[in-house]
């Protein structure tokens, strides 16, 4: 009975090790916190102030392709910048630089969205509520790309636009790194595989049209194909000439007019006669 019973028991173990790594390498890596010394510059004619400031930076986990646009979540702690006084409900629009390392190399800024943030008074910490936005990956990015917390600049609408601008004492260490897939970039033509010569090339119908060989019949399907417009221009020629059947309509709708005239002369002389 113990030997029947280990048995479940030992499937569930082997099938918890055949399981468990494969969920380690599906399930996205959290990015760690990372804590950097910054210096602040306060508005409003404040001291600057240095301090610890807490970093995450969180981005998509399936490779972005050159030229397109990355998601990156920003994540931060207490600013070591303070205010004298609360102001609750404040307009608040951040941004922070970012430092690409490794498959790539730049500094875009991520711009976060405008919010409402309650501003605490001293000593309380402010608090920027997470927030996201776009980069767009370099169309020559070789690899993977490494990136790095940089300046952070907050703009508060408190007596008009105030800046507060932290920015790292000494280069800050890579934060996520972002998966680049350079082999499901973009052709260089217009379709098809790269360097194929086919490629954008108009259809064989509408190349150039067959031509009668020398000395020979033209292909007896090749004049039943041709469109009547085609047959018609054959018909009148190329150079501007009358064709036969315009030629008889002229010659009969001259006639006509001159019968016309004719009876109507007749009945005129008839009319003076009677009057007469």
């Amino acid at each position: 009975m113990a030997l029947s019973a280990s048995r479940p028991v030992g499937a569930a173990l082997a099938l918890a090790c055949a399981v468990g790594p494969a969920l380690a390498l599906a399930a996205p890596a959290a990015a760690e916190p990372l804590t950097v010394p910054v210096h602040c510059v306060i508005p409003l004619d404040q001291p600057a102030v240095d301090g610890p400031q807490q970093i995450s930076l969180d981005g998509p986990t399936d490779p972005i392709r050159p030229g397109e646009k990355a998601r990156i979540k920003v994540t931060l702690g207490g600013s070591p910048a303070t205010s004298p006084l609360p102001f609750p409900g404040t307009p608040l629009t951040p941004s922070i630089q970012l430092v690409l390392s490794g498959g790539a190399s730049g500094e875009p800024t991520l711009q976060g969205p405008k919010m409402r943030v309650d501003i605490p008074g001293t000593p309380a910490l402010i608090v920027v509520p997470p927030y996201e936005g776009e980069i767009t990956v370099p169309l020559d990015a070789k690899g993977d790309i490494r990136i790095a917390p940089g300046k952070m600049v907050t703009t508060t609408a408190i007596f008009g636009d105030q800046i507060t601008t932290c920015f790292p004492t000494a280069p800050a260490p890579p934060a996520m790194t972002l998966r680049v897939d350079l082999q499901g970039a973009a052709p260089d033509g217009p379709s098809g595989a790269p360097g194929d010569p086919t490629a954008g090339a108009p259809p064989a119908s509408a190349q150039a049209p067959a031509q009668t060989p020398p000395g020979g019949t033209q292909d007896p399907t090749a004049s039943a194909a041709r469109s009547p417009d085609a047959m018609v221009e054959s018909r009148g020629g190329d150079d501007g000439e009358i064709s036969g059947g315009a030629i008889v309509w002229i010659v009969a709708g001259g006639l006509i007019l001159l019968m016309a005239a004719s009876t109507m002369v007749f009945s005129w002389r008839r009319h003076k006669d009677d009057e007469w």
